[in-house]
């Protein structure tokens, strides 16, 4: 990769790029971004769930999110982030902060490095 396409690529260096445009690969009607507020609301209910991806791609760098779960018993429910490379790829690495179940006070942690998990 050129210099110049990783430059396209990536924001400059430790400068906050909140996420203007995001891609939502399933349930798209569960699923709401503002970009004018940062914000990104998934909705619980019959549907299923949603998932939602920036389409910028990063090589390297500092990542945040401020995770809301719902409130109650969601017991079979995931709320998480993760970054990983490229899906499909064999060789994918990942990590992974899960929020499992009715407990939101517990965070699972998990990575995987050229496609091998079970790091919890």
């Amino acid at each position: 990769m050129t210099d110049l396409a990783l430059q396209r690529e990536t924001p400059s260096l430790h400068q906050t790029q909140p996420l203007k445009e995001i891609a939502i690969d399933y349930t798209a009607e569960a699923c709401a971004h503002c970009a004018d507020s940062n914000s990104i609301t998934l909705t619980f209910d019959h549907r299923g769930g949603a998932r939602w991806r920036t389409t910028t791609r990063f090589r390297y760098g500092t990542f945040s999110s401020q995770i809301r779960c719902p409130g109650g018993n969601t017991s079979g429910l995931n709320f998480n982030l993760y970054l990983s490379s490229l899906e499909g790829d064999r060789s994918q690495d990942e990590i992974d902060f899960e929020f499992l179940g009715k407990d939101h006070t517990v965070v699972q942690t998990n990575f995987y490095a050229t496609g091998t998990g079970n790091n919890e």
